[in-house]
């Protein structure tokens, strides 16, 4: 029985050599079941070779033996030396240039090397190289091309792509499909809507790939109106286009229409996989959805998909979930399930402690993760400046940042940022705004804001109007900044200049941004705007807040109107508007229609102003229930009167 000669097990170098020697006779021309046996176990010659001196001694072979100047041998000895695990382009490229003819295989090859090098000038370049010496393109050619523009998404990608685009047409290659297709994944990974929905429309052969690529296209852009009118009109769908519509709403910050349609996905039958999973997991997180997120945990065990801690993409979305929902524990016990930790999921948990305003307890898991030998990233430096910020821990916070460096870590203008709102919620204005002043980098209007808050806060006026005017200046468009800097000329007293900024804000057409609470009940994630009674129990919370306030009032609850900045003639009109902020009526329906045993879970898009901050610490404790609310920078705990942040928010 003849021993396999090319097992990649068995053989030595010394034997492998040994059978060229065999097969590479003085003849000057070999019988094609020579040439198929060489070239048709290159694959497992391959794995012989793992240095260039073991290449240069098989040329040598293919040299000596004649075997270099048959171009289909000459091409496979390209492909071989390319896809090795000491591939050299330089010498590949020597030889590809001695070829008198090389054939469309081997073109390829050179072409997906340059590519994977990073080149793609020069991958276009040989493209056109090979078509003025005669050789024709087949469609792997144009597949690499435009994989490669999809790849890098730059400036000159686009002008590339562009450039192919033309060639294919040229070729009469956009008859087929698949060309087709890969052409409209590249516009609309590049942002090219305009340019890929003409190819859309112009197409009568689309199949359920190109549907997907243009309603992901538009999702991803943040047109998700576009995007859910395409989806509608979709002739098929499959888990590829539920996933590509709910990421959608999740990227443009609609996470209850995204949990909307997970449910009708799970009406339709279809079983998520992983990276659904995922993405529906930020939407439970952003809304603040914990039952939902209960239920794809345990969807998640009993499929055995991986949270027990084997799938660290899907630890990490539940650790960022039960976080943004509040459920430090269970975020704790999640994380602490997974051997393997990697930085993304160290980073999560810290977040999720700085959130809540667990200062001490972030740097002891800091600590933990440095002990562990894990090297810290830029976020996770994030993540720890911003838990001493929320906790006031402000010396620890500076030792953390002068600590950057010695790691490996250059600050970024986000770490000079932390610092400076870390040193403005302590009042320390002065000190702050020289950090943003004398950072190596120029400031941006985030950085410029926190320390616009913190002006706010303690009420430091000219440094306050100063940033102010200087952000207005930043971001002409963001009527926040408006809001921000009128509202410090009123709490001074500065009525006239607080109107003429509104007045600005107005005719620049831009309106406030409405005060939104979320929460969730009977598996449906309820919202209320401030002011809004469209809800169908809306007699019922009017009546409710109204009953609440007497209450309130007994136990010495007064309203705080002192930040009230809207076009009212009177106190008692403010203090009607301030009734009615979203988070009161979120109260209000919970109290309502949540059991007293359970935590109410509330989710506010702003910050929560001191009034409905002293209001809900007195619901907490008249009505004696637990109250959570997410605003725009963290977490708030009341429970029995007080609250997590000890009013340092």
């Amino acid at each position: 029985m003849q021993t396999p000669l090319l097992s990649p097990k068995r053989i030595s170098f010394h034997r492998f050599n040994l059978t060229f020697s065999i097969f590479f006779s003085s003849s000057s021309s070999y019988p094609l079941s020579k040439l198929q046996f060489i070239l048709q176990n290159s694959g497992l010659l391959l794995h012989q070779f793992q240095h260039l001196h073991d290449l240069r001694i098989l040329h040598c072979n293919f040299i000596t033996s004649g075997l270099i100047h048959d171009t289909f041998a000459a091409s496979r000895f390209i492909q071989f030396l390319l896809r090795s695990s000491t591939a050299d382009l330089h010498y590949a490229s020597a030889i590809f240039n001695s070829l008198r003819h090389p054939d469309v295989f081997t073109w390829n090859n050179v072409i997906a090397a340059h590519i994977e090098l990073g080149s793609l000038d020069s991958a276009v370049t040989l493209y056109f190289s090979m078509r003025s010496s005669g050789s024709m393109p087949n469609l792997y050619t144009f597949a690499l091309l435009v994989k490669a523009c999809r790849k890098y998404r730059d400036a000159d990608s686009v002008k590339q792509g562009m450039k192919v685009h033309g060639q294919v047409m040229k070729n009469g290659a956009m008859d087929f499909l698949v060309v087709k297709n890969s052409f409209l994944s590249m516009y609309c990974d590049m942002r090219m809507l305009n340019d890929a929905r003409l190819l859309f429309d112009e197409s009568c052969d689309l199949d359920l790939i190109s549907w997907n690529a243009i309603v992901s296209g538009y999702g991803k852009s943040g047109d998700v109106k576009t995007a859910r009118y395409l989806f509608d009109e979709m002739p098929e769908r499959n888990l590829v286009s539920w996933s590509a519509m709910i990421d959608g709403y999740v990227r443009s910050g609609d996470c209850v229409e995204a949990l909307r349609l997970f449910n009708r996905l799970q009406c339709e039958g279809i079983r998520p996989d992983v990276i659904t999973l995922v993405t529906i997991l930020k939407a439970c997180g952003c809304s603040g959805a914990i039952r939902q997120g209960w239920w794809i945990h345990l969807y998640i065990e009993r499929n055995k998909l991986g949270g027990n801690g084997n799938n660290i993409i899907l630890c990490t979305a539940l650790v960022d979930m039960y976080c943004r929902c509040g459920c430090i524990d269970a975020a704790f016990d999640v994380f602490n399930r997974v051997l393997n930790k990697d930085i993304v999921l160290w980073n999560a948990m810290i977040g999720g402690l700085a959130m809540h305003g667990h200062g001490h307890q972030a740097l002891e898991l800091f600590g933990r993760m440095m002990e562990a030998g894990m090297v810290p990233s830029e976020s996770t430096y994030i993540g720890v400046m911003c838990a001493c910020t929320h906790a006031g821990m402000v010396d620890e916070g500076i030792e953390i940042f002068e600590s950057m460096k010695a790691h490996g870590v250059e600050p970024q203008k986000e770490h000079y940022g932390c610092l400076a709102d870390l040193m403005g919620r302590a009042g320390r204005i002065c000190k702050a705004e020289e950090v943003l002043l004398n950072m190596p980098m120029e400031p941006q209007a985030e950085q410029w804001g926190a320390l616009m808050s913190a002006c706010r806060m303690h009420n430091e006026f000219d440094i306050g109007v100063r940033v102010g005017k200087h952000l207005i200046e930043l971001e002409p468009h963001d009527a926040g900044r408006y809001v921000m800097l009128a509202n410090l000329y009123a709490n001074a007293g500065r009525w006239k200049e607080a109107m003429a900024v509104r007045r600005e804000m107005e005719e620049r057409g831009m309106k406030k941004e409405a005060g939104c609470s979320l929460i969730e009940w009977n598996g449906i994630v309820e919202e209320f705007v401030a002011g809004d009674w469209s809800h169908q129990q809306s007699k019922r919370i009017h009546e409710m807040i109204g009953e609440m306030e007497r209450r309130l009032e007994m136990v010495g609850y007064v309203k705080d109107i002192s930040q009230m900045l809207i076009d009212m003639d009177g106190e008692e009109e403010k203090g009607v508007a301030i009734s009615y902020h979203s988070e009161k009526i979120a109260i209000a329906f919970a109290i309502l229609n949540i059991g007293e045993a359970i935590t109410i879970r509330i989710v506010k898009n702003l910050r929560v102003c001191k009034d409905c901050h002293n209001y809900t610490k007195l619901v907490s404790k008249v009505y004696q229930r637990e109250i959570i609310v997410r605003d725009r920078n963290r977490f708030h705990h009341f429970k029995e009167g007080f609250c997590s942040c000890k009013d340092y928010w």
